[in-house]
């Protein structure tokens, strides 16, 4: 599956943040989008999600058949349900996306497996650290084996040792077909990406 952005520009107000942006994404890139506060990465997240139409340009898919395509989101701080085990809130990734109860809880298991979770499946989700929980939405995205994952500052209230868990995950469900895009101005997340995008260069090219 590729997604692909053609001359898209977007503009508030008096404020251009980009123009003529044209990329392709496809599965089983890992790739870093970098800028200062402001350069409009988020914004360029939603494009690619299909949640914003951009102002100029067009956003286009294939190998898909139209609006099949699943996206999934992991934020600064994603909400969680609280009251609820750490396997339970994962296992909500993979049954959004169709699977059995079975199919999700192993999904779900695997990925806090990978994200250095596996011992706190059954641990309700308001017991765990910040860290802990941001590596528990990290483990949900990830579970569901979106089309397409899109990752807006994942790991900046992490240490070194989560960041890097994390970064390995993102890396794991890029080879598992994953078109995965991580938002940041973190370095060192940027070097376990496949690939840079900086967006300041990519507007002005």
């Amino acid at each position: 599956m590729k997604f692909h952005l053609e001359g898209v520009g977007v503009a508030f107000a008096d404020r251009r943040l980009f123009s003529g942006l044209s990329l392709t994404l496809e599965s089983g890139d890992l790739t870093a989008l970098m800028g200062p506060s402001g350069s409009g990465k988020s914004t360029l997240l939603a494009i690619l999600s299909g949640l914003m139409p951009p102002g100029e340009g067009t956003r286009r898919v294939t190998g898909a058949p139209p609006g099949e395509q699943a996206v999934s989101w992991i934020f600064q701080n994603s909400p969680g349900l609280t009251r609820r085990t750490v396997l339970d809130n994962v296992s909500l990734g993979p049954l959004s996306a169709g699977a059995t109860r079975q199919q999700a809880e192993d999904a779900a298991r695997s990925a806090l497996q990978l994200l250095g979770l596996g011992d706190l499946a059954g641990t309700r989700l308001f017991r765990l650290s910040g860290g802990e929980r941001q590596r528990a939405a990290v483990a949900r995205c990830i579970a569901s084996r979106a089309d397409l994952i899109l990752a807006d500052e994942p790991t900046a209230s992490l240490d070194a040792r989560n960041r890097a868990l994390v970064c390995q995950a993102l890396d794991a469900a890029a080879r598992n077909g994953s078109v995965v895009v991580v938002a940041t101005h973190d370095q060192a997340v940027a070097q376990a990406c496949h690939r840079v995008l900086d967006l300041p260069a990519l507007a002005a090219a």
